[in-house]
C-alpha cells in the first residue's frame, strides 16, 4: 500500500526500517526529551531551501513535535556543505558528542561519489563512524544520495548506494532510500526534477526538502510505534534444574 506524507506518496516499502532503534524507542515511550543530530552535508544544511525554516532537519522537527507532543523534540541541524565523510567523522566529538542524541541521522555518500573517493575507505568510514556513533549512546539511520539528472553520468556513482546498503544490513542500521523515493515522486509523475530541484538541478528545493523531511518522520514513527520485543527468557534457577534432572 502506497504511503503518503503532505502530498509526497511513495510505496510503503521504500519508507520501512528494517532494523530497530532502540535508544528512539526508549526516549519516546518514557517522555524524554528527544535528541536528534542530522549529521551530513549541502543537502543537510539546506542548500536550495529559500530559507532556514525550509530544510528537511525543520520539518523533521515539527512532524515529530506534533506526533510526540510528551516529548520535547529537537532536531539539531550539523550540516557543512561540500564534505566528505571523513570530514563528519572528524565532527562527531564537536558537533555530535555534545548534544548526546538518542539518534543521529548520517547523511553522506554524494560528495565521496563525486570527489572518487575509493569505495573500499568511503565503505571503512561509513563503518567507523557507526561504530563511533553508538559508543555515544546513539542510534544510526542513513540516509543516502539524491536524485539529480546528472547522477547517471557519475562514475561508478551506483557503488556507493551499494556500499551504504551493505554497510546498513551488516550493522543493521535502518537506511532513507533518499534517491529511490526522489526518483519515484518524479517517475510517477508527482513532480519534475525542475519542480522536485532547485535551480542548479542537483540540490533539493523547498517542496523536496519538505517531502524528505515528513517521509523521514513517518518512518521514525513507525519504528516508535512498534512494540518492544520481549525480554529474552530467564534461564532456569539452580532449584529448577534439580527438579527437572530428577524427573528425567
Amino acid at each position: 500500500m502506497p504511503a503518503s506524507a503532505g502530498g509526497c506518496t511513495v510505496p510503503a516499502e521504500l519508507l520501512a526500517f528494517q532494523a530497530p532503534l532502540p535508544k528512539l524507542l526508549a526516549a519516546v515511550s518514557q517522555g524524554k526529551p528527544i535528541r536528534i543530530v542530522a549529521l551530513g552535508s549541502s543537502s543537510t544544511w539546506g542548500a536550495g531551501a529559500t530559507s532556514r525554516a525550509h530544510t528537511y532537519p525543520v520539518r523533521l522537527e515539527q512532524e515529530l513535535r506534533a506526533a510526540w507532543p510528551k516529548s520535547d523534540v529537537r532536531v539539531i541541524n550539523a550540516g557543512v556543505g561540500g564534505q566528505l565523510a571523513r570530514h563528519m567523522l572528524a565532527r562527531i566529538d564537536k558537533d555530535v558528542a555534545p548534544r548526546r542524541p538518542q539518534l543521529v541521522i548520517w547523511q553522506t555518500g554524494g560528495n565521496d561519489a563525486i570527489r572518487g573517493v575509493p569505495i573500499a575507505e568511503y565503505r571503512q568510514q561509513l563503518r567507523t563512524g557507526v561504530e563511533r556513533l553508538r559508543a555515544l549512546g546513539a542510534d544510526v539511520v542513513f540516509i543516502d544520495q539524491q536524485f539529480y539528472p546528472s547522477f547517471k553520468k557519475l562514475k561508478d556513482g551506483p557503488l556507493y548506494m551499494d556500499a551504504m546498503r551493505e554497510v546498513a544490513a551488516d550493522l543493521k542500521v535502518p537506511l532513507v532510500q533518499r534517491y529511490r523515493i526522489m526518483q519515484h515522486l518524479i517517475a510517477s509523475a508527482q513532480f519534475t526534477t525542475a519542480t522536485l530541484l532547485a535551480p542548479d538541478q542537483f540540490h533539493l528545493n523547498d517542496r523536496a526538502y519538505d517531502c524528505i523531511g515528513r517521509l523521514v518522520a513517518q518512518s521514525l514513527r513507525s519504528v516508535a510505534a512498534a512494540p518492544a520485543p520481549p525480554p529474552p527468557a530467564a534461564p532456569p534457577s539452580a532449584e529448577m534444574a534439580v527438579h527437572r534432572d530428577q524427573a528425567l
